[in-house]
């Protein structure tokens, strides 16, 4: 298994959908967190494989900063890297957490105990904002996966096999042996979720498949139906093994727990789904059209939601405002469907018009957008889908070969990003 050489690129619009799931997916989780019993084995079901979100981010993540970069086939710059890349993600870290903190911290004479919070909340990450703290340690570990990736080539089935056995291992012992570790990892796996270690499956996964994407693609198109049938035999596994949970005494939160080997199976089924159905959006939507000008406007908002989220979800719940919209008296399914449309509702059209202003980097992690490109995002957004109905294949320079029968695909990022 020989990394793919850098050849003539064409480009793969499928990235514009995979960035938008892990967004929603983690409004979603929230949302059912926040709306749903803690004990209610139907919403724990669904969150087992909402789960899989985080998981879905750092592959993406790693897919993105490997192709990205040219790392497959020759050696970045890795303060030219650092330099591009960490200011839009530590300007919004250090920036939400202050926010998130100012309601509780007593402002204009915060107490001792509200700063130590604060101190706590940068080290370790304010509820969903570890995330950009893994993303961090990610940049920093980049140049050794790149280096990893380019050193094995011809060896990475046994690379990638040896890194699944690790996650197993790991995931298992949390899931089904919590408690039984000596008391040095005990400590480290408390910290499991803010660690890069405990993701290392899916950095280099995501790293592989962008180094082999024209066959991997090559793959998928010419194993359709096998693919599916082995996505769908492993979400029926998964759920599965969410009942085997339950049945051996877990509850219903720690049968769903994000950490355990299920996941990756969740992980790889939820990746062929989402790659199949952003393939048949990319072969139906013209690209010319409002409605994939409106996807790919969403899609940029993307990191934004997810760092602003919690700021609607909050208003909306923690406040009168949810009994003020008739959303408190809702059944419990249909109250966490309102909410999650209500916050996504709010929260994408406020990072458009954020992202016109000078905050745009601090706050949504992405550099200014012009005014009449935001524009006509907005009037995409509102109005209904129009225009024709051809099929593009994957878009193309003129002169370049079709994919996947030549040429390796390039992703669009003009500015960087997490995702």
């Amino acid at each position: 298994m020989t990394a793919t050489t850098q050849a003539p690129r064409t480009r793969v619009p499928h990235l514009e959908v995979l960035r938008l799931v892990p967004m929603g997916g983690v409004v979603a989780t929230h949302t059912l967190m926040f709306t749903q019993p803690a004990a209610s084995t139907v919403s724990n079901a669904a969150l087992m494989f909402l789960h899989a979100n985080r998981e879905i981010f750092f592959f993406v993540s790693a897919f993105v900063l490997v192709y990205s970069s040219g790392a497959v086939g020759r050696r970045p710059s890795v303060a030219g890297f650092w330099r591009r890349r960490y200011p839009l993600v530590a300007a919004p870290y250090l920036a939400w957490t202050l926010l998130y903190w100012i309601p509780v911290a007593g402002l204009p004479s915060p107490s001792g105990s509200s700063l130590y919070q604060l101190l706590v909340n940068l080290r370790t990450g304010w509820f969903h904002l570890y995330f950009l703290l893994v993303t961090m340690q990610l940049y920093l570990v980049f140049p050794l996966l790149a280096w990893l990736i380019r050193r094995t080539s011809g060896h990475h089935r046994l690379l990638l096999a040896g890194s699944l056995s690790m996650q197993i291992g790991f995931t298992g012992l949390m899931q089904y042996a919590s408690g039984a570790e000596p008391g040095w990892l005990q400590s480290w796996l408390e910290q499991a979720q803010v660690e890069a270690t405990s993701y290392q499956l899916y950095f280099l996964a995501g790293g592989l498949a962008a180094a082999h994407l024209p066959d991997v693609l090559r793959w998928l198109h010419s194993h359709r139906r096998a693919s599916l049938l082995a996505a769908g035999t492993a979400a029926a596994a998964v759920s599965a093994n969410y009942a085997l949970n339950l049945r051996i005494g877990q509850s219903a939160q720690g049968a769903a727990s994000v950490f355990q080997p299920a996941v990756t199976l969740a992980v790889a089924a939820c990746l062929v789904l989402l790659f199949w159905a952003a393939d048949a959006l990319v072969n139906r939507l013209p690209t010319d059209g409002r409605a994939w000008r409106a996807l790919l406007s969403t899609s940029r908002a993307s990191f934004g939601v997810y760092l602003s989220h919690m700021v609607a979800l909050q208003l909306l719940l923690l406040t009168p405002l949810a009994a003020t919209l008739g959303v408190s008296g809702l059944p419990a399914a249909l109250r966490a469907l309102v909410v999650l449309t209500i916050v996504l509702g709010v929260t994408i059209p406020a990072v458009l018009a954020l992202q016109l202003t000078p905050l745009s980097a601090v706050l949504s992690g992405r550099r200014r957008s012009r005014a009449p490109r935001l524009e006509a995002r907005f009037a995409d957004l509102v109005r209904a889908p129009g225009g024709g109905r051809r099929r593009p294949a994957l878009r193309r320079h003129a002169g370049e070969p079709e994919y996947p029968s030549g040429g390796a695909p390039v992703l669009e990022t003009a500015t960087p990003s997490p995702l």
